[in-house]
């Protein structure tokens, strides 16, 4: 865990490492790290493991296909109803009946207490190929805010560095862009690098007070169930949260319940997160009815760029693809009425407010939206 030099920085750590021998965890202060940038302290957790990703899901999907599970992809679920002996479920596909549901959807669907318990993330991530062939054994991170983080992974015999970090809340940053271009010249100031192969980020909810929610939806039945707010660790929780929501569907005893409760509230541990994040939420609405700021015009978008503009009147979200074309789009997300933002590195619209993403027709691409913007026509 490598460190810069401050003082705060350093308080933060030994914190860190306090907390984690409470909690017994076999942590020891080190004197070496695996990457080649400076620090001033730094601790070590042991006995940790690392496996593939794709490779542990894709031994799910078969075990559970090979227990008699359906999986069914490119199927979008449009209403859930809860009957008094079943839920049903109707899709894109058709409608579904069961005794129970669990939206493992990132975060559900609709507007709900959740929506205001967690913060949409975006995080930026490179894998890299480098010249010395000096790449690590470990996973290291720092404690910057964005922090950034350092691991190997092979893939076909193939090493790669992957680095990654500049986080930041979704809709917040003008040119997202340049968190890639950050997060590559800091890189070139420590690594031999050879090429950048991939480029990619990725969107995770951030939770009120650090710990995920896991268990009944708020506001609904109790055969209705959810498991969102991972922070970006979902390759923990996510197993976490498959052996405790069995467990409770299927009526047996469930430890830390309580403790992942979807309903629970923490006003001294979660509530000034809580709070700054939902005075955020409503600057966003506010900005939309009193933001005076001149808006550019339409002769002024470039292919490639997205923006909401001013036309006849109204606001519109206007992209300009690289052929020259047109598309145009009411920037109201249709989840909560926030004003949606470009994302000019990944070329979608995104929410400011709860993280809705959409691509430049409109389609969704991330929940908690379950409904495309307005196409409009000039």
């Amino acid at each position: 865990m490598p460190l810069g030099q401050s003082k705060e920085q350093e308080e933060e750590l030994e914190k860190i490492r306090q907390s984690a021998v409470t909690a017994g965890v076999s942590v020891e202060l080190s004197e070496n790290i695996p990457v080649p940038i400076p620090f001033s302290r730094a601790i070590k957790a042991g006995g940790q493991a690392k496996f593939n990703p794709m490779s542990y899901v894709n031994a799910l999907a078969k075990a559970f296909e090979g227990s008699g599970g359906i999986i069914m992809q490119e199927n979008r679920v449009i209403h859930v109803e809860n009957e008094k002996s079943h839920v049903q479920v109707q899709t894109s596909a058709g409608t579904f009946r069961g005794k129970s549901v669990v939206y493992a959807t990132h975060i559900p669907p609709g507007i709900n207490l959740l929506h205001l318990r967690c913060v949409p993330y975006r995080s930026y991530a490179m894998a890299i190929i480098l010249e010395d062939d000096q790449y690590l054994d470990d996973l290291s991170y720092d404690l910057y805010d964005p922090y950034r983080y350092y691991r190997t992974q092979e893939v076909d015999g193939q090493k790669y560095l992957i680095a990654g970090g500049e986080d930041h809340q979704t809709g917040h940053m003008e040119n997202n862009t340049q968190c890639f271009l950050k997060l590559e010249n800091y890189l070139k100031q420590h690594f031999r690098i050879k090429e950048i192969k991939y480029r990619w980020s990725s969107q995770y909810y951030e939770p009120a007070d650090g710990l995920p929610y896991i268990g009944n939806l708020p506001g609904q039945a109790d055969n209705i169930y959810v498991c969102t707010g991972y922070g970006g660790n979902g390759m923990i929780y996510s197993s976490v949260a498959a052996l405790l929501l069995t467990r409770t569907i299927l009526g047996r005893d469930a430890k830390f319940t309580k403790l992942y409760d979807p309903n629970r509230i923490k006003p001294i541990a979660g509530f000034s997160s809580f709070i700054s994040h939902n005075v955020d939420v409503v600057t966003q609405f506010l900005d939309k009815i009193i933001n005076k700021e001149q808006l550019k015009q339409l002769t002024n978008i470039a292919p490639g760029e997205g923006k909401v503009v001013e036309y006849e009147d109204q606001k519109i979200a206007i992209y300009k693809d690289d052929q020259g074309e047109i598309h145009v789009v009411n920037p109201v997300c249709t989840h909560m009425k926030c004003d949606v933002k470009w994302n000019e590195a990944e070329r979608s619209w995104d929410c400011p407010c709860h993280g809705a993403r959409y691509d430049i027709n409109g389609n969704v691409l991330n929940t908690p939206a379950d409904k495309g913007l307005e196409q409009l026509e000039l």
